[in-house]
């Protein structure tokens, strides 16, 4: 099999990431999952894991804690969902992603796995297929450790079949709440299913009403809870429109005088949270994780598409925020690191975001927005998203084509002005394909 046939085949499973609606957790019960791996050999068993749910700041969390592992010398598996421009993104050895050929053996070695009759009835999905894959993968490299991005909820999602000595909770919010629950207390409970007992558990700081049930979770599987804003505190040093300067005390040390490339307070909390993850990792196995490491890790960090300036003349900004919380953070961002005088906003969503919310984040602080569409099927229309800003006092331009509104956008900008793509994660991705084709 080539890897354009394994593409062709893995997409001929259900995709419920292009789907706004699916049942749950009909759709996304374990037992799939552990058959198929099963079939495989068990391949999650052959390295250390540590498991990162929550509803923000997963990706960057996970990208800075496998860059600190690395640093060590390690060979540190990564994955993660959605990708940006290329499926290989998500399954990365030491900062590579998978090869091409790599990608389509993986794939034939599934596809010879769900060759019964059983399987033919109910196959996996395209997520349970990839990750299975991404399994393998690190199995064959060796790999030692392996970072796993949950990718919906935690309870049922398929990373948690592998049996991870650390787990990570980044802030939970309102989210998918037609299948995690319509409470942030509810949608905790769903993320903290990925605590199965006696790991070290590392969260971000929460709010009350998702820190009840991480601490209840916590105590009942008999897993050590440790938090960033309490047993892991951060003091900031510099702030420029670059990088962060700061210091993290933790309960298996302190490390002073980082610096963070990544924008924004909220990065620093999941630095934060990154550093306790990796000690606690340490803590739980043979690994080790030094100084050094930490300080070079957190420095080396990058993960695209998150307050990622990719221009200038004006500075063109591209941010994956997608819920109100994560474009509250998004615009404080912006204040906290950039200089300008008007904001210039190009927006799309996907049709199931809370998108009146979005709005009403953005529209105060923008003089004009310009509302456009990604090519992903979830995508909203730009004309649906026009209706909802009707009667707004701003400037609101319609334009569904991505790169015409990216050129409008620089074109109306002034001087001391700045351009932000936002909204969507999917629109980030297209953008970075317009502006430099398959690379990341």
């Amino acid at each position: 099999m080539e890897y354009r046939q394994a593409c062709e085949y893995l997409g001929s499973f259900v995709d419920y990431e292009k789907q706004a609606a699916q049942p749950y957790p009909e759709a996304f019960k374990l037992d799939r999952m552990r058959a198929l791996v099963k079939e495989l050999g068990h391949p999650q068993n052959a390295f250390d894991s540590v498991l990162i749910a929550g509803s923000k700041g997963k990706g960057s969390t996970a990208a800075i804690l496998a860059s600190i592992l690395r640093m060590e010398n390690l060979r540190v598996g990564l994955y993660t969902s959605p990708h940006l421009v290329d499926v290989r993104e998500r399954i990365q050895v030491n900062g590579l992603w998978i090869s091409e050929p790599r990608f389509a053996e993986g794939v034939t070695r599934i596809q010879k796995a769900l060759e019964g009759y059983a399987w033919r009835k109910n196959p996996p999905t395209y997520f349970e297929a990839l990750t299975a894959l991404a399994f393998c993968h690190f199995k064959d490299m060796k790999v030692q450790a392996a970072v796993l991005e949950v990718g919906l909820g935690g309870l049922y999602d398929s990373t948690n079949v592998a049996p991870a000595k650390v787990a990570g909770i980044t802030p939970i919010s309102l989210e998918h709440t037609d299948k995690l629950g319509k409470t942030i207390s509810k949608i905790a409970v769903q993320k903290c299913g990925i605590i199965k007992g006696r790991e070290i558990v590392v969260s971000a700081a929460q709010t009350d009403e998702a820190d009840g049930p991480i601490e209840e979770a916590c105590r009942s599987r008999e897993a050590p809870l440790f938090r960033v804003g309490s047993e892991i505190k951060i003091t900031e040093r510099l702030v420029t429109e670059d990088s962060q300067h700061f210091d993290v005390r933790t309960p298996w040390g302190s490390f002073f005088d980082l610096e963070l490339r990544l924008r924004g307070v909220h990065q620093l909390q999941n630095a934060a949270q990154a550093i306790g993850l990796a000690k606690a990792l340490e803590k739980k196995t043979r690994l080790t994780v030094s100084d050094d490491a930490i300080k070079q890790g957190v420095l080396d960090a990058r993960w695209p598409g998150r307050l990622e300036k990719v221009g200038d003349r004006p500075p063109l900004v591209l941010d994956g925020a997608h819920n109100v919380d994560s474009v509250r953070k998004m615009l404080d961002g912006l204040k906290r690191h950039f200089h300008f005088t008007e904001l210039i906003v190009v927006f799309g969503s996907s049709s199931d975001k809370d998108l009146s919310g979005m709005l009403a984040e953005i529209a105060p602080e923008t003089e004009c927005l310009i509302v456009t569409q990604a090519r992903h099927p979830r995508a909203m229309p730009a004309s649906q998203i026009a209706q909802a800003l009707d009667g707004s006092p701003k400037e609101v331009l319609v334009e569904p084509d991505l790169e015409k509104a990216l050129k409008r956008a620089r074109s109306l900008s002034a001087s001391d002005g700045l351009v932000i793509v936002t909204g969507s994660l999917y629109l980030v991705a297209d953008a970075r394909q317009i502006l430099f084709g398959g690379a990341v």
